[in-house]
C-alpha cells in the first residue's frame, strides 16, 4: 500500500512539472518573453507577449508594457523633467529616430525619452535709471552675465534686487531656473552744500588821467550735491606780509545760483586806496543752500566787439524758456583769455520784466580796462536769470 502511494506522488510532480514548461518559458538570451498556451474547443494555442521598457533619461517614471506579438505599444502620458521640455520618444538611445507606436511589437523593445533643455528670460527693471538694459535669455541652471551698473542722477546703484521689497540681493552666481525681473535699488546721495574756492586774484593798475583801479576775481565751485547760492561777500586787500590795505564789500557772485559741479565767479572792478602793487586777496565768502530752483535763460547770437570807451562790448538775445514770467533779469557774462583765466565779468539788467516765451537782444560792457580788445577774448560764458531771494 505504501509503495502504490509513493508511486502516485512522482507520477503527479512529473505532470505538473512538464505543465509548467509548457506555460513559461525564457529565450537563451535572457529576454523577457511570455508564451502563453490556451486550450478551447478547437484545440490548443501558444501567444507571445514581449516586453516593452519606457527610459525617461532622468524623467519621471513610466511603467512598463506587456504587448502580445503582432501589436502596439500604448503611448504614455507624456513624462516630466525639471528643467526641460518633453519632445518625443525615440527606438535609439542616440535619439535619431523617432519611434512609431503604430509599429507592431516583434520582440521586447526599450524605447528612449529625448528632452529639450528650457530657455528663460530675466529682465532689469532700473527703476528711474538712466540706461536702459536688455532683457537676458538663459538655459536652464545656467548664469547670468551681470550688466554695467546703471546710473541715476542724485543716487549711488545699491545692486540687483528679486522684488521691489529690496530684501534679497541676486546673486550672479545664482543657477537661473524660471523667468523673472530684476530690480535696481538707489540710495540717495545726501543733500550736501559744499565748494572749494579758487585762486582770489586782484589786478591793478593806473588810467591815463591818474585814477587807481582794481579789479577782483574769486572763484567758486559748487562741490557738493544741491545748488549753490552765491551771496554777496567781503574782501581783504592785503601785502604779502599780511598788512591790511584796504577792504571792499558787497562783491556779486556770477551767476548768483551755481548747480552742482559748475564755478561761479565774485567779481568787482572798482577804485583802490594804496599803491602798492604786490598784493593779496583775503575773500570771506557766504555760500549756501539754494532754497530756489535754478533757473536759466536761453542765450542765443552772441557777438563780442570792441567798444571804444570800455574796451569790448557784448551783445546777444536772451529768451525766457522757463514757466514763470521773469523779474528783475540778470544777464552777466564771463571773460576768459588763452589760459582760461578770468578777464573780467559784464552785467547788465534788462530795461523790463521777461515774460514767458519772449526773446529780446541785450547789449553790455564791461569795467574799463587799460589794453583791453576782443582778441583778448578766448571763450566766454553768458548767463541769463531772473533776480531770485534766497530767502
Amino acid at each position: 500500500m505504501k509503495i502504490r502511494k509513493l508511486f502516485l506522488g512522482l507520477l503527479l510532480a512529473s505532470a505538473f512539472t512538464l505543465a509548467s514548461c509548457d506555460l513559461l518559458s525564457e529565450d537563451a538570451t535572457g529576454s523577457n518573453n511570455t508564451k502563453t498556451t490556451d486550450t478551447g474547443d478547437s484545440g490548443s494555442s501558444t501567444t507571445t507577449k514581449y516586453t516593452v521598457k519606457f527610459e525617461t533619461n532622468g524623467g519621471s517614471s513610466v511603467s512598463s508594457q506587456k504587448i502580445e506579438s503582432g501589436s502596439t505599444a500604448t503611448k504614455p502620458t507624456d513624462p516630466t523633467k525639471k528643467g526641460y521640455s518633453f519632445v518625443g520618444w525615440f527606438s535609439d538611445d542616440a535619439l535619431t529616430t523617432e519611434f512609431d507606436f503604430s509599429a507592431v511589437i516583434s520582440s521586447s523593445t526599450t524605447i528612449y525619452a529625448k528632452w529639450a533643455i528650457e530657455s528663460y528670460t530675466v529682465s532689469f527693471n532700473v527703476k528711474g535709471g538712466n540706461e536702459t538694459i536688455d532683457d537676458q535669455t538663459v538655459e536652464y541652471n545656467g548664469t547670468l552675465t551681470k550688466p554695467t551698473d546703471p546710473t541715476k542722477d542724485g543716487y549711488t546703484f545699491g545692486g540687483w534686487y528679486t522684488s521691489t521689497s529690496y530684501l534679497t540681493e541676486f546673486a550672479f552666481t545664482s543657477k537661473v531656473t524660471r523667468s523673472f525681473t530684476l530690480y535696481a535699488k538707489w540710495n540717495e546721495i545726501p543733500k550736501v552744500a559744499k565748494y572749494e574756492l579758487g585762486e582770489a586774484t586782484v589786478d591793478t593798475w593806473t588810467d591815463s588821467i591818474g585814477s587807481k583801479w582794481m579789479k577782483i576775481a574769486v572763484p567758486i565751485t559748487n562741490t557738493g550735491t544741491v545748488d549753490l547760492y552765491l551771496d554777496d561777500i567781503s574782501v581783504d586787500i592785503e601785502t604779502q606780509s599780511g598788512t591790511l590795505l584796504q577792504t571792499k564789500s558787497m562783491i556779486s557772485g556770477y551767476p548768483e545760483y551755481i548747480k552742482p559741479g559748475e564755478t561761479g565767479y565774485y567779481y568787482t572792478a572798482t577804485s583802490r586806496d594804496f599803491t602798492e602793487t604786490n598784493v593779496k586777496v583775503v575773500p570771506h565768502v557766504n555760500a549756501e543752500k539754494a532754497t530756489n530752483s535754478v533757473l536759466r535763460y536761453k542765450i542765443t547770437d552772441v557777438t563780442i566787439t570792441a567798444d571804444q570807451y570800455y574796451g569790448v562790448k557784448v551783445m546777444g538775445r536772451v529768451e525766457n524758456t522757463t514757466s514763470k514770467k521773469g523779474s528783475m533779469d540778470k544777464i552777466a557774462a564771463c571773460l576768459f583769455d588763452a589760459n582760461g583765466k578770468l578777464i573780467c565779468v559784464a552785467f547788465t539788467y534788462l530795461d523790463d520784466d521777461l515774460a514767458v516765451g519772449a526773446k529780446v537782444g541785450f547789449s553790455m560792457t564791461p569795467f574799463a580796462f587799460r589794453n583791453f580788445t576782443p582778441e583778448d577774448v578766448a571763450s566766454y560764458e553768458v548767463y541769463g536769470y531772473p533776480t531770485q531771494f534766497n530767502w
